[in-house]
């Protein structure tokens, strides 16, 4: 029974934590929605129900709303400065905020003062939570635990959503399936969930035998799920940080036979993933052989065929060039389409260059017959972008490396790294170290990295599409081309600092997560977003500065 306001704002607190949790993976309005619920709690700590009631019953209705809003505006003027003064004194929180405080500083030298703003709208929550985590009510175990369950169950619901709409096929870039927040931030939100579990699997003795089954076949379904996201950020880091726990653990173990399972656990399962690639690689590089004089000539209707297996190249294990028949499929085309065959899809590429491939990934042949073959839905497949059936109709790793084969033959042939986000990724890495090269000192300011960045890749010529020329998808050298060399180490000082000073990587979850958020800096700007700012504030300045400190159970030392 709740007996005080102390235990009523003990009890909100940490409900509003738990529905910050759970909107992290599901809702950029609820993430907004929530921090504000937060910062009220903050503002307005201390407050008592009975005092308020009794100006209403002392006062009546006119005396006792002046009393009210005099009593709330005071304790929120109180509060504020109290604790702005022990956030100020906290060292670790202090500096943990000052990757919010260097971008207001480069306010001082930006010219694109818009984005900029826009910015640190963005990124508030860097500075929101290290404030108020400082003063709150710190979380026990008990609690946490709690936290982190429905955090986990709202990524899982999350996966359920996004294989349903799977399921439906209306898709062409598998990405359109997360529908909450980017792929990648949603994978890096799984990526903690896994290891949550893994967890409570393994040294939680508060869950029953049957939780933990449960817990077990989630974590499968995570893995699969990675996998049919195409999510090779989140399955490598996956992959690293449980390598990583592995050598840990063969360090620790004194037992023979549980080090020989670790040695084989750590080097098996990247050596079956490197085979599995490799395997992937040679059968998509290496079509069955072809003997011209067992080629068909002419069409079911009597017209040429082309047969061309060197120009159009090989995509998943067959000639593209195959079969080609460009007059009938013309004709077929605009019969079965309102699309001009030499028109554009959806996506801005070219309707004759997409049907070309479409129809090499169904193993069809490129002539009437093989379009009349096509169902409606490959049609408007074909005209939203769709160039391989597989794309959307078998999603996955096979299906990920193909497109990133596909991607690099493009680029080699002619230098458009539009076609894979691994070679975009390149191109990305290129423009930027060319940017810091020319600003090493102290950067573009908060809001210039977007606008120099499109003139780099202006002068270097490249053949980049305008609709991918994105930031830097490295949160490192983000950092490196908007403040330069200074603020660059500033930024790697004040993500170690507050961990080694209040020993974060003695716990198992805060290590989990910073080795999660770590590795995905070197591939994406994670903290550019709000789904990545938040992420990365709540959960760094919750592990270290909102979570009690005394307890072991989640020590890994």
């Amino acid at each position: 029974m709740i007996k005080s306001s102390t235990n009523i704002h003990s009890l909100t607190y940490f409900i509003v934590l738990t529905l910050i949790a759970i909107s992290i993976p599901l809702s950029k309005f609820a993430m907004s929605v929530t921090e504000f619920m937060l910062l009220g709690l903050w503002l307005w700590s201390g407050f008592s129900f009975t005092i308020s009631y009794r100006f209403f019953k002392l006062g009546g209705f006119f005396k006792g709303s002046i009393h009210f809003i005099v009593y709330t505006a005071t304790l929120a003027y109180h509060n504020f400065i109290d604790h702005l003064s022990a956030f100020v004194k906290n060292r670790p929180a202090l500096i943990l905020s000052s990757i919010y405080l260097i971008h207001i500083v480069g306010l001082f030298y930006t010219t694109d003062i818009d984005y900029a703003l826009k910015d640190l709208r963005v990124k508030l929550p860097l500075l929101l939570f290290p404030v108020v985590f400082v003063v709150m009510e710190k979380t026990d175990y008990k609690r946490f635990r709690i936290l982190m369950l429905f955090y986990t169950a709202a990524s899982f619901v999350g996966t359920l959503i996004s294989f349903g709409l799977m399921l439906k096929g209306n898709f062409v870039d598998i990405r359109e399936i997360s529908p909450f927040i980017s792929p990648i931030r949603f994978g890096l939100n799984i990526c903690f969930a896994f290891f949550a579990l893994v967890y409570f699997i393994l040294f939680d003795k508060g869950f029953r035998i049957w939780h933990k089954f449960a817990f077990a076949l989630v974590l499968i379904w995570f893995i699969v799920f990675l996998i049919l996201l195409e999510s090779l950020t989140s399955l490598w880091i996956l992959l690293i940080v449980t390598v990583i726990y592995l050598v840990i653990l063969l360090f620790r173990t004194q037992k023979p036979i549980v080090k020989l399972a670790f040695i084989i656990l750590a080097t098996g399962i990247p050596l079956s993933l490197f085979f599995y690639v490799k395997h992937v690689v040679n059968t998509a590089q290496n079509p069955p052989v072809i003997r011209a004089a067992e080629l068909d000539l002419f069409t079911e209707a009597g017209n040429p065929y082309v047969h061309d297996t060197i120009v159009r190249g090989i995509e998943d294990g067959r000639y593209i060039g195959l079969y080609l028949c460009i007059p009938e499929m013309k004709q077929a085309w605009n019969e079965a389409s309102s699309y001009d065959f030499n028109g554009k899809t959806d996506a801005g590429e070219d309707i004759k260059e997409t049907l070309i491939r479409y129809l090499t990934s169904r193993d069809l042949r490129k002539d009437a017959q093989g379009i009349y073959t096509l169902t409606d839905w490959d049609i408007r497949m074909i005209e939203r972008g769709a160039a391989n059936y597989n794309y959307v109709k078998n999603p996955g790793l096979r299906t990920r490396i193909l497109k990133i084969m596909m991607g690099y033959d493009v680029y080699k042939k002619t230098g458009d790294p539009s076609g894979s986000s691994v070679m975009q990724r390149i191109e990305y890495s290129k423009a930027s170290v060319k940017l810091i090269g020319k600003n090493f000192w102290a950067g573009v300011g908060t809001g210039d990295i977007e606008d120099q960045l499109i003139h780099q890749y202006k002068q270097m010529g490249s053949e980049l599409k305008a609709k991918f020329r994105f930031h830097a998808h490295n949160q490192f050298l983000a950092i490196f081309i908007t403040f330069g060399v200074f603020g660059f180490f500033w930024f790697i000082f004040a993500l170690l600092y507050p961990a080694i000073k209040l020993k974060g990587f003695n716990d198992y979850f805060f290590v989990s997560f910073f080795l999660i958020i770590i590795f995905s800096m070197f591939s994406d700007d994670t903290i550019e977003t709000q789904a990545g700012a938040t992420l990365f504030a709540f959960f760094y300045s919750f592990l270290l500065l909102g979570k009690k400190r005394d307890n072991v159970k989640t020590s890994i030392e």
